[in-house]
């Protein structure tokens, strides 16, 4: 039997040849393109945006660190308690190489060699120390003490508002960011990762405060940071944790300025005010925490005590008084603010603590007491129907002045704003700036 052939056959055929040879011409002509671009000039600009940041940024190696000084560890405590504001001249490299050795540096481990010596080997800690200086920011390479370049920009003034949250907030020379992750720990400590992270960050600061101390430095630790804001202008990682910071500094008192930019009582619009100080037993942490606070929120603060020299805290610290008490004008100040502690009975009936007191209130300045202090405006008989508070054991003499006594932490009542101590010294210290806030 013969087989038949169809002609439409054999042309669908011939036409399915000519589609894949077609085909393929397509295929092979798109992967020469894509080999021609990936190797031309298309390519070239990703490649140099890549890299070109990275060759500019540098390694600082550090000077040999001390391991003595001359600022005894009881008097480094103790100074703690006396820090003014840091200014923002730079810092020598050998400090700030001195501050991060401190943080946790090549901590040196004793072992034998073979010839009978002992050796050092350094052991690193996960904790991660940041470094914003005026050309950059660093992180701290403890092995071999250096600081690896992360970026050239100057951000001190916006990390400075994020750590404080107020305006001109003082920059320092520089500032130290401690950071974390719970994963770097996690291999050794599991579960416990991130409470042993921050026991270690812990420590860190405190070793910061002290060695800045030990350097003549001053410093604002801060803590309970917004950790998206310092996250973000540090350039930190997503996974990494800010979780303390530090603004450092020589004090600012001892910064040289222009006699233009030096401040005087006498300037148009400067608030001032006048914390009144007993010549020894003052609550050291209501005056210094009060006073920081003010002097962030631009207010200008003078000391008055019933001696010149020095004064001293129940804690140990110490506060050199601008002027005797008889010396003070009432004129030159917006507010008028008395810091409790077991001296404060020093004017309790003290003529021309009283005097001051009544001025204040007849004037209508801000007139302010804390802890064991507002028994003395209640004894110059300013708190008369006035909603206060101060320390329990101070009730009876509030009442017998003609208080209305709360025992709430603070209490703000027209321009008198009184507190029960140090638990409440920041609260107290914002409804003061409330209150100036207001009368000006």
């Amino acid at each position: 039997m013969k087989t038949s052939t169809n002609p439409d056959h054999h042309a669908l055929l011939h036409l399915s040849k000519v589609w894949l040879v077609l085909l393929s011409l397509l295929v092979v002509g798109t992967i020469c393109l894509g080999r021609q671009s990936s190797s031309g000039q298309t390519a070239s600009p990703t490649r140099a945006r890549r890299t070109l940041p990275a060759s500019r940024l540098k390694v600082i190696q550090l000077p040999e660190p001390s391991a003595s000084s001359a600022v005894s560890f009881e008097q480094a405590l103790t100074e703690q308690q006396n820090m003014e504001l840091p200014g923002s001249q730079r810092l020598e490299m050998p400090k700030v190489g001195q501050l991060v050795w401190a943080t946790q540096g090549v901590r040196l481990a004793r072992t034998t060699a073979p010839a009978g010596r002992a050796q050092a080997t350094a052991t690193t800690n996960p904790v991660r120390v940041y470094v914003l200086l005026p050309d950059g920011i660093y992180l701290y390479n403890s092995t071999d003490h250096s600081l690896q370049q992360t970026s050239d920009t100057d951000v001190r003034g916006s990390m400075a508002a994020a750590l404080l949250n107020q305006p001109g907030a003082p920059i320092g020379g520089c500032q130290i960011i401690i950071a974390g992750s719970s994963r770097d720990f996690g291999a050794r400590y599991g579960s416990r990762a991130r409470t042993i992270m921050l026991l270690h960050a812990g420590r860190i600061s405190q070793n910061i405060q002290l060695q800045a101390v030990a350097l003549g430095l001053t410093f604002i630790g801060a803590d309970g940071l917004d950790t998206t804001s310092v996250r973000r202008v540090a350039r930190l990682a997503r996974g990494v944790e800010p979780i303390y910071a530090a603004i450092i500094g020589y004090p600012a008192s001892l910064v040289p300025e222009t006699p233009a930019a030096q401040p005087t009582t006498a300037d148009v619009g400067k608030t001032t005010a006048l914390i009144i100080l007993p010549s020894q037993g003052f609550q050291d942490e209501e005056y210094m925490a009060t006073r920081r606070q003010l002097e962030l929120a631009g207010v200008q603060v003078s000391v008055a005590g019933m001696r010149m020299g020095m004064l001293t805290g129940m804690l140990g610290g110490s506060v050199r008084a601008d002027m005797l008490l008889n010396q003070a004008n009432i004129n030159d100040y917006n507010a008028v603010i008395f810091i409790g502690g077991v001296g404060a009975v020093e004017y309790y009936n003290n003529r021309i603590a009283l005097k001051l007191a009544q001025q204040a209130a007849a004037q209508g300045k801000i007139l302010a007491a804390i802890g064991t202090a507002p028994s003395i405006l209640a004894n110059a008989g300013t708190l008369k129907g006035v909603r206060s508070t101060a320390y329990l054991s101070e009730q009876a003499r509030m009442v017998q002045g003609g208080a209305v006594y709360t025992g709430n932490a603070v209490e703000k009542d027209g321009s008198i704003v009184t507190a029960t101590g140090r638990l409440a010294v920041s609260t107290f210290a914002q409804a003061v700036l409330d209150a100036l806030a207001e009368v000006r």
